[in-house]
């Protein structure tokens, strides 16, 4: 895996994270009083779909500091 895959993966999971986060808005502002607020399905679903988007970006993350950990190895090496 090259650090651009890693980059399109982390600006692709930002991306649905963007859309979910704007899903829950949407849910909230359908019942602007907090105290008639109601826990729904969609609210569960939006906030669980987070959930593997978030995993993702960091796994992504951790990568490209592999990556780069390796890379300076190899520089140091050959210097």
């Amino acid at each position: 895996m090259t650090i651009n895959n890693n980059l399109n993966a982390m600006l692709a999971s930002e991306l649905q994270i963007g859309q979910i986060a704007t899903n829950l808005t949407q849910i909230s502002d359908v019942i602007a009083d907090p105290q008639l607020q109601e826990v729904t399905s969609d609210l569960i679903d939006s906030i669980v779909g987070q959930i593997p988007e978030v995993i993702s970006y960091e796994a992504n993350a951790q990568s490209i500091k592999t990556q780069n950990a390796v890379s300076d190895m190899l520089l140091n090496i050959k210097a």
